[in-house]
């Protein structure tokens, strides 16, 4: 039993629907049946009836959600405890240039519920990934990478890593070029685009595949540079699907987020990645929780 599983238990409880409660809790139904079905499995029991009434719970569920609440409370309670001491906590985030909006964003909404935790954000490529965790410098990682990259590395380097999201590849354009209005594009549509490039090893790899004899216009590492020459029409940008997803300039028009076709361009998986030989703190597992949940909106 987890943390997660106890909320969405309650959650469920209280939304007496699967689907409601997966809509509270910013995540999928299925990902929601999928964890209470394994608890229900670790602990040998049913939790829930479900009937055209709606998901109700067993007698056996009802001790584990008034056991939950109580586990609940008292975490409260803990870190009401843990806010009120003197000694400061940080968090040190690492993510790759494709997620930085994301986990900007779940700082917003955890800076709401920990405002006595200093977070550190470090926009990092794959290399500087593996060199912050062997010099433990690291707490929480979000980047690109391939299974087989990942199992190379951990047997040199002991971290712990779960999928979090595979995205798709995409072109970012501005409301002023031709393409905008376009719902897909393949890759002889924007062959002669001129392209602004990320300056990093897998921005570099992923237009190496799609946008190879392109014009490039420049290279930077910083995104908000990349983006600024997009907005202003004078070149595009390959990105994945949620790397814009709720800024405003998409939100507001100034920017469209069209995908490449699904022949042709293959997913591209992101992991989140935490040292292996201690726990995660409180604060770290709320803050990967608050990405998984912006990502997968």
């Amino acid at each position: 039993m987890n943390i997660d599983q106890i909320k969405y238990v309650l959650e469920v409880t209280k939304e007496r629907s699967i689907t409601r409660a997966a809509r509270k809790l910013h995540l999928s139904p299925s990902a929601v049946s999928q964890s209470i079905t394994q608890l229900e499995r670790e602990l040998g029991v049913t939790i829930f009836n479900r009937s055209r009434q709606g998901t109700v719970p067993t007698p056996e569920g009802k001790k584990i959600i008034h056991t939950g609440i109580d586990i609940l409370g008292k975490l409260d309670e803990l870190q009401n405890e843990l806010s009120d001491t003197t000694a400061p906590v940080s968090l040190k985030i690492g993510c790759g240039p494709a997620l930085t909006y994301v986990v900007y964003d779940a700082f917003v909404l955890f800076n709401q519920e920990f405002p006595h935790v200093n977070i550190e954000i470090i926009e990092m490529d794959q290399d500087e990934v593996w060199e912050a965790f062997s010099c433990k410098e690291i707490d929480l990682v979000f980047s690109p990478f391939t299974r087989e990259e990942l199992q190379k590395q951990t047997a040199h380097v002991p971290i712990g890593f779960e999928r979090l999201y595979t995205g798709e590849v995409c072109v970012c354009v501005s409301k002023h070029s031709p393409l905008y209005h376009q719902n897909l594009l393949y890759p002889e549509d924007i062959r002669n685009e001129k392209i602004v490039i990320y300056n990093s090893k897998r921005a570099k790899s992923l237009n190496e595949q799609y946008t190879k004899n392109n014009p490039t216009l420049f290279t930077s590492n910083n995104i908000e540079v990349l983006k600024a020459a997009v907005l202003d029409g004078k070149a595009i940008c390959i990105i994945y699907d949620f790397t814009f997803k709720n800024h405003p300039d998409v939100l507001n028009g100034n920017l469209a987020i069209i995908p490449l076709n699904k022949e042709s361009v293959k997913g591209y998986d992101f992991w989140v990645m935490y040292p292996a030989k201690q726990p995660l703190s409180l604060e770290a597992r709320d803050f990967h929780h608050k990405v998984r949940e912006l990502i997968h909106r």
